[in-house]
């Protein structure tokens, strides 16, 4: 066991108090969202349509997504708190990534037996086992501060995440109407940016006490139990997505070739994402950045991509979801190289971080759209296991190797190695072009629509 330098909540609480933005921001964020919610869920508008009357309902949506909202703030606020603790106990900076990536472990492990246990038990549930999961391990968080047993819990959380999200994501995807679809992934990714834009600022919360911010997200958590327990599934619908899923597991190869563009952006988000909430706060205290300042630098970027998040999806329709992928990862890729030489001003960082976050923000979602795009529906099951594996194995590596990064080079090296990642997706799409049109071709047309 690490023993601390020095006591974990005086020097961090006074620090925020100093430095960082007023607690009473955060809670105004969250009233302005929990009532917002509550007005949308008030309306319970079903879509009228021949074929999806019995499985689309707008009350259900915004159920789902106040659930990936409360979830994306968990991770939000865990990531850069414990991170937080631990360099102020002295942990080395690849140790720590590596307990940040520990969440992200638990998410990858799950993943693979998400399609069976939602074929098996439906969305409600698996949507309940894992808040339930995450509450639990939430609410154990303070009684503890030994690194390898945050690890566990962090691991333990990322498990119920990935159960939830996929289930949340497949039940979406699968039974918003055709036309609305890239517009419901745009505002579930929206509402997941919400949320985890609003976890770093939970930090803020300290000033109040050490552990008031895990206490708030952990009630939190038990109000959004409560309210995804009115949830109703059609068994009808999940009887019929499991047998799709029995059809199309053996062709994981074939989603690869038709879809691999496609899928990549699920990896490059979950690494970006992750290793800026896991490193940003030990980057930033090494350059002389306040820990105010650094939840709002990566709320900022947050906020960015919500900013752009629908305008993005509803450019896709238009333009094409690959041609605005390249586009936004090309620009991207010059903006993360330009963030070291930002360093350590506070402002321009976060004009950066804005402007950055809005761009490649969105990165995920739309290429969640854009595998729609490509396949039928009978591989989606599939695809979306896939994309949340590459998430996790994204997000799992991000933390650990920005670690290292900061350990061998110092901290502007990871910025230089995610603005590589993101210029090598630009290439792969580019030279990938004619396999994707090949695999296509022998899809129905109406399947090829790739926008």
């Amino acid at each position: 066991m690490i023993e601390p330098k020095t006591p974990l909540n005086r020097p961090l609480a006074e620090k925020v108090v100093n430095n960082g933005v007023p607690p009473v921001l955060f809670y105004f964020v969250l009233l302005i969202f929990l009532s917002s919610t509550i007005i949308l869920c008030g309306d319970d508008e079903k879509v009228a349509d021949v074929d999806m009357s019995q499985t689309w309902s707008m009350k259900r949506f915004y159920i789902l997504v106040f659930v990936v909202c409360i979830t994306g703030s968990t991770q939000g606020l865990l990531i850069p708190l414990l991170t937080t603790f631990l360099e102020e106990r002295g942990v080395s900076a690849d140790v720590n990534g590596l307990s940040a990536a520990a969440l992200y472990v638990g998410i990858m492990i799950a993943s693979p037996l998400c399609a069976w246990m939602v074929g098996r038990y439906g969305y409600k549930k698996m949507i309940l086992l894992g808040l339930s999961i995450t509450t639990v391990a939430v609410g154990l968080i303070p009684l503890f501060t030994n690194i390898w047993v945050w690890s566990a819990l962090r691991f333990t959380v990322g498990i119920g995440d990935s159960f939830l999200h996929y289930a949340t994501q497949l039940w979406i995807t699968s039974t918003a109407l055709p036309n609305e679809r890239g517009k419901r992934i745009s505002q579930y990714g929206f509402f997941y940016g919400l949320g985890f834009g609003i976890g770093p600022l939970g930090l803020n919360l300290l000033s109040l006490g050490e552990n008031v911010p895990v206490w708030t997200m952990f009630a939190l958590l038990v109000v959004t139990i409560g309210l995804a327990m009115q949830l109703k599934e059609d068994q009808e619908k999940v009887t019929s997505e499991k047998r799709e899923e029995k059809a199309a597991k053996h062709h994981v190869a074939v989603v690869y070739r038709i879809g691999l563009v496609a899928l990549c952006p699920a990896m490059l988000y979950g690494f970006l994402e992750a290793s800026l909430a896991g490193n940003f706060p030990v980057i930033g205290l090494r350059e002389g950045i306040s820990k105010g300042w650094i939840s709002v630098l990566i709320s900022a970027f947050v906020w960015g991509s919500l900013v752009f998040q629908i305008p993005l999806g509803i450019l896709g329709d238009k333009i094409g979801r690959k041609r605005l992928l390249m586009a936004v990862c090309a620009l991207g890729a010059v903006g993360m190289f330009l963030i070291p030489h930002l360093m350590p001003n506070a402002w321009a960082l976060f004009v950066a971080f804005s402007l950055i976050g809005g761009l490649i923000g969105s990165i995920f979602s739309l290429g969640l759209a854009y595998v729609t795009d490509l396949l039928p529906s009978r591989y989606l099951p599939t695809a979306n296991m896939i994309a949340s594996v590459h998430f996790s194995l994204g997000s799992m590596l991000g933390p650990y190797t920005g670690g290292l990064l900061i350990k061998g080079w110092g901290g502007h090296a990871l910025f230089y190695l995610i603005s590589a990642s993101l210029a090598a997706f630009v290439l792969l799409a580019l030279v990938y072009r004619h396999a994707e049109a090949s695999e296509s071709s022998s899809l129905p047309v109406q399947e090829k629509q790739i926008g």
